[in-house]
């Protein structure tokens, strides 16, 4: 008969609190990346079916950058982790929501029996996709900003501000509906997600 060790090995492991904290978060931004997967399968699936056009796997590429983003960036809070309050912990798990929200709304969920039209399907959620950015945005910095002072005793700047810019220019994509300004945008973010972390290693 087989013995069962005495301790599991996860236990062994003796998780400390940013990894602890990281399993559940990495879940929600696990779905939000296999959502993007099946979104996008569906579509090379229909063939014929889609009418492609550029701007909504583009902002499906930012979801997906912002997702491996996000994730890059954590490791460099581990220290925080021991200090985070439950309420910056529950704005950390809006933040990563909303994330996974934007994700779901870049691609369509389905492909109906008479087609997709990607021009019309992104022309319909665009709106709700920079809200989603901007409210995103703006619950990731906070809740950054909260901890560096709350944790490191650090001090509010003007350059705080900046924080602002980006939210606000989504904002204002969402009620402005001008293609070309659209896509000048989601390339825009596109390069900025690529090179923010270009030649950096964890360790930097």
């Amino acid at each position: 008969m087989l013995s069962l060790p005495r301790r599991l090995w996860w236990r062994e492991a003796e998780l400390g609190p940013f990894e602890y904290l990281l399993v559940f978060l990495a879940i929600v931004l696990g779905l939000a990346v296999s959502d993007l997967c099946i979104s996008l399968n569906r579509l090379m699936d229909a063939g014929a079916k889609v009418r492609w056009d550029w701007l909504a796997p583009l902002a499906a590429v930012v979801a997906f950058l912002k997702i491996l983003t996000q994730w890059w960036t954590w490791f460099g809070a581990a220290q925080l982790a021991k200090g985070l309050t439950f309420e910056m912990f529950v704005l950390i798990v809006v933040a990563v929501v909303l994330l996974f929200l934007l994700a779901a709304a870049s691609l369509p969920d389905r492909v109906e029996e008479d087609g997709v039209d990607l021009r019309d399907y992104y022309t319909r959620v665009s709106r709700r996709y920079w809200l989603l950015y901007a409210a995103h945005y703006l619950a990731a910095n906070v809740v950054s900003v909260w901890a560096q002072i709350q944790l490191q005793g650090a001090r509010l700047s003007p350059s705080v501000l900046l924080v602002a810019v980006f939210p606000t220019a989504a904002v204002v994509l969402a009620f402005v509906r001008v293609r070309l300004l659209h896509m000048v945008c989601l390339v825009a973010l596109i390069a900025l997600y690529l090179f923010q972390f270009a030649g950096h290693s964890l360790g930097q």
